[in-house]
């Protein structure tokens, strides 16, 4: 069985230290295995900038890089694998008009302590409902999943107003690490699919992303604050479940994750 590299190896050879690569190897080895490889991922980028910026280090940045891709591609195939063993656990239509379609109502059941790690595709991040939108999906998932510790966000980049989408995003990540909650994101020209991945093995699929629901009449409408009462608009929800991303851990490391409940846990 191949093992993951030891964080003591990143200081071997004056390897230059990059926080993201030991980020990388403290998620394998807790389990956190879908925020390992995108920090992975971010590892071998900048080690490949070091490479070409600093010809000395190339041959030793060439020894890791190739190190950290192929384990970066030992657990893309892990999750693929996953992926393929998946079954669809619900379908459901909303139809245009409908009310009581709240994130909670649609997501609630799948939202338990078995989820970890969160990772939302979300192409559409520009305009004030949008970051509403997912604001209000933030609280759910932070609410139902009492020791989540990661949330990755991928979305495209606002090419109008960029300081603005990065000053909304930084905000709630600064609000979620205030519950020892670390939310990553990163923007992507290229996204087009829209859907939820939890370490449990639930995928959600949203024909519409987090963007379903109709514009609310008024700034002071029902609905402001429940979701429950805002109108939708038509669009299809696939629910899939496949084997868990994360490792279980054993009962007694089990018991110590559960006393690291984050900050907003009722509990």
């Amino acid at each position: 069985m191949t093992t993951s590299p030891n964080v003591a190896e990143v200081d071997d050879g004056e390897l230059p230290k990059l926080e993201a690569i030991i980020s990388a190897l403290k998620c394998e080895q807790t389990g956190h295995i879908m925020e390992a490889i995108l920090l992975y991922e971010e590892s071998i980028f900048k080690l490949s900038q070091m490479a070409d910026a600093e010809p000395s280090r190339r041959q030793l940045c060439g020894k890791y890089l190739k190190m950290y891709e192929a384990r970066a591609k030992q657990l893309r195939d892990q999750v693929k694998g996953h992926l393929h063993t998946s079954r669809m656990l619900d379908h459901i239509t909303i139809e245009q008009g409908a009310r009581g379609r709240s994130y909670q109502r649609l997501f609630g059941p799948y939202l338990d302590d078995a989820v970890r790690e969160a990772h939302l595709n979300e192409p559409h991040l520009t305009e004030p409902p949008h970051f509403r939108n997912l604001l209000n999906f933030l609280e759910v998932l932070v609410k139902n999943c009492r020791y989540l510790k990661y949330i990755r966000l991928t979305t495209r980049p606002d090419a109008a107003a960029p300081k603005n989408q990065l000053q909304m995003l930084q905000q709630m990540q600064s609000d979620l690490a205030g519950g020892n909650i670390q939310m990553n994101f990163q923007m992507d020209d290229s996204l087009h699919d829209r859907k939820i991945v939890l370490s449990s093995g639930v995928v959600i699929k949203i024909g519409r992303g987090l963007h379903y629901f109709e514009p609310m009449e008024g700034s002071y409408s029902l609905g402001l604050c429940d979701f429950d009462f805002r109108k939708c608009l038509a669009t299809e929800v696939d629910i899939w479940k496949c084997r868990p991303f994360a490792r279980r851990l054993k009962d007694s490391q089990e018991g110590e994750d559960r006393s690291e409940a984050h900050a907003y846990s009722s509990d």
